[in-house]
């Protein structure tokens, strides 16, 4: 069973899920990131496929999901900084690993940078390294706040996202779901994107020295994703061309098996 709870944070509370093993957890702590503009619900589908020797957290980023309300225009590094307030209050200072998706890959990223030791390895899936150019041409449209007006058409975006595009391989229900999980944010439902879009990764991602597995699904963000493979130093590259759709819900179990087995292979 998916438990709740909350964790004090540098800018206020941060909500998270849990699932433990039936048995004792013999891996450390695995911590899922989230993409925007969702929150931790994202990986409740693969969170059953992950857990099965280890502890797996899906934290909500700050202004996401439940957690405390933040500013209009966070950083990549400020997510980071709230999701290790999480780390130190669940895991204390045993190693623990970190997975993400899309935007979520990014905060895992700057937590490996900035707490060398403690985040063990990584395993990122559909990583946004888009170059300079594609980030500034998307950052002023996708990461301004939402203009929330009387007439419905404010929310027709969040709709095609949330519902439209995911019926199909998710169904009404958990569409309709992740389809209002945007809108607890409010204004602020764009605000993970000004982050991503704001991250300059040609800086960062060749700075990483953990363990790293990058997983590229048949999507978007392939060659995006290959970019990152080419940026971080450590990074496996390995492409599940056919997973073409629902990574963390209809694929879960694909995905989750790449994860696992990196995740559980002996330090090299």
């Amino acid at each position: 069973m998916i438990i709740k709870g909350y964790s004090d944070g540098p800018f206020g509370q941060i909500h998270w899920r849990m699932l433990e093993p039936e048995q004792t957890p013999t891996q450390p702590d695995l911590y899922c990131l989230h993409p925007a503009p969702f929150s931790g619900l994202a990986y409740r589908s693969i969170m059953p496929f992950l857990a099965r020797d280890r502890r797996v957290i899906a934290p909500d980023f700050p202004g996401h999901g439940g957690s405390d309300s933040f500013k209009p225009e966070p950083s990549i590094g400020e997510y980071a900084r709230a999701m290790m307030a999480v780390v130190e209050d669940l895991s204390l200072e045993a190693p623990v690993d970190v997975t993400g998706f899309h935007t979520g890959n990014l905060v895992a990223v700057e937590m490996a940078l900035e707490n060398v030791g403690h985040i063990r390895k990584m395993a990122l899936v559909d990583v946004p390294a888009f170059d300079p150019e594609t980030r500034a041409k998307f950052l002023p449209t996708a990461g301004k706040p939402l203009n929330i007006t009387p007439d419905l058409s404010c929310l027709e975006k969040a709709w095609d996202m949330g519902m439209t595009k995911r019926l199909e391989s998710q169904g009404p229900d958990r569409s309709f779901e992740m389809f209002v999980e945007q809108l607890r944010h409010g204004t602020g439902m764009n605000a993970a994107f000004h982050a991503a879009f704001s991250y300059d990764v040609e800086d960062r991602l060749p700075a990483v020295t953990c363990p790293s597995l990058i997983l590229a699904s048949q999507s978007g963000l392939l060659e995006a994703t290959r970019r990152a493979a080419g940026l971080v130093p450590t990074a496996r590259l390995v492409e599940r061309l056919d997973i073409k759709r629902a990574v963390l819900d209809e694929a879960a179990e694909q995905t989750a098996a790449e994860i696992v087995r990196f995740l559980d292979e002996a330090d090299r």
